[in-house]
């Protein structure tokens, strides 16, 4: 985990206010400064296979992540939503935790767009990549 100047509670309250993010039951262990790290431990209903995790929780954690990531430049308030994502398997996703780290390639006023690395357990293999763009909202 990279060491930010203050992790952005007011990004992870606004994730885990979708019922979707509070259901994949991960957890943010950063966010701030451009950047966003959420882990997703293995469970049954995450997977295809014994301790193989499947596409869906890998994209939706990559998703999930790569927003908050985005959000980061942004002020209090302001909320993301995704309006592209790519997500690139590499290698089946075996282990017990699912590691995601999203970087804030793009901020922008209107769009923003981010990288984000997933990993499982040591991170020393890369298992998928994506790339996401978001759209920008301010409060109203």
């Amino acid at each position: 985990m990279t060491t930010s100047t203050a992790f952005r509670q007011d990004i992870a309250d606004a994730v885990f206010s979708l019922p979707v993010a509070t259901a994949l039951a991960f957890t943010f262990t950063e966010i701030g400064d451009g950047r966003a790290e959420g882990r997703l431990p293995w469970r049954e209903d995450h997977s295809h296979a014994p301790g193989a995790f499947q596409a869906g929780p890998i994209t939706s954690l990559a998703d999930f992540v790569g927003a908050a990531a985005a959000a980061t430049h942004l002020p209090v308030g302001t909320h993301v939503i995704t309006t592209d994502l790519a997500v690139k398997f590499l290698t089946e996703a075996r282990g017990a935790v699912l590691v995601a780290r999203a970087r804030i390639l793009r901020p922008g006023r209107r769009t923003s767009v981010a990288a984000v690395d997933l990993t499982v357990d040591d991170g020393t293999e890369l298992c998928a990549t994506a790339l996401l763009t978001v759209t920008n909202h301010s409060p109203a």
